[in-house]
């Protein structure tokens, strides 16, 4: 057993209690408490993007026939239609009835996935759909490039690029990203629009999971998490003490709750704002859906 590099759970609770002073202290919080704390921690140190708290993953899902016919009808089980009424300016005008659906094809996501960063298209050849036969393209490109004669005595790197923004442009037009969307509460991944799914095709999905700590016990150790775990249970500690005033310990000693509740509040903050300033990704740099 490590208490100065926990490897497991108890060795990490064993960690938190030994930085608030046990043995010589007495740390009035409950196991149970204890679990929470640890809980919340690796809540906030996965769900928040934390580098180490994250991975990427790549998921596969083979569509099944109800997910196809799904995608061939649009709608869910659910179409209204109902009258819509609307007011302009005071009066009111009858637009009449008007169909809403409501699409209902999703993907259940393993419970470790905390975000979805794209979904890979993998139809067509070259990234065009079909537009260009699989295969005739790059050789082309490679023998134009080197000045073979095929190709009017090649081109430069220069033209090179170019074309292959113009290649990009194209497979954005005729093929736009997929269009989707992901709750990390229900697991369900949503992806909207008819994409023409066939039974038997798989869908690539790039993911952010969130690594198991029973699988890799280094986690126990990253030295945020033990520190943030560490002000958790002081805070809880405080907010123990606070039901009582000035506790007499063994040997004469007060412990003041207020204080000990408002240190850890502080060293919590602290803890959060460094988090944001150096660990966590920017807002705009992971797409959660």
């Amino acid at each position: 057993m490590s208490v100065a590099s926990p490897q497991n759970r108890e060795e990490f609770k064993a960690y938190i209690k030994t930085r608030l002073g046990a043995p010589v202290l007495e740390v009035n919080v409950a196991d149970e408490q204890l679990d929470i704390c640890i809980n919340d921690a690796f809540q906030y140190f996965n769900e928040r993007n934390h580098f180490n708290g994250v991975e990427n993953a790549f998921l596969t899902y083979q569509v099944d026939r109800d997910f196809e016919q799904y995608f061939k009808s649009f709608c869910s089980q659910e179409v209204q239609e109902k009258a819509c009424d609307t007011t302009v300016d005071g009066a009111r005008d009858n637009i009449g009835p008007s169909t809403v659906r409501k699409q209902n094809v999703y993907i259940t996501l393993p419970e470790d996935v905390v975000g979805v960063v794209q979904i890979l298209q993998t139809r067509g050849g070259m990234g065009l759909g079909g537009v260009i036969p699989p295969g005739s393209l790059f050789p082309m490109l490679i023998g134009g490039a080197g000045g073979s004669v095929e190709c009017g005595g090649g081109f430069s790197l220069t033209t090179f690029y170019a074309m292959q923004q113009y290649m990009a442009l194209l497979n954005f037009l005729l093929r736009p990203p997929t269009s989707w969307n992901f709750n990390q509460r229900t697991h369900r991944l949503s992806i909207h629009g008819d994409l023409s799914f066939k039974t038997g095709q798989y869908i690539a999905i790039e993911c952010l999971v969130k690594p198991s700590p029973d699988l890799f016990p280094d986690l126990w150790n990253d030295m945020w998490l033990k520190q943030y775990a560490t002000s958790l249970v002081k805070e809880q500690w405080g907010l123990n003490l606070t039901k009582y005033n000035q506790v007499q310990m063994p040997g004469g000693i007060t412990l003041n709750g207020e204080k000990i509740l408002g240190d850890a509040q502080q060293e919590l903050q602290k803890l959060r704002d460094r988090f944001s300033m150096d660990f966590a990704d920017p807002p705009t740099a992971i797409l959660v859906g």
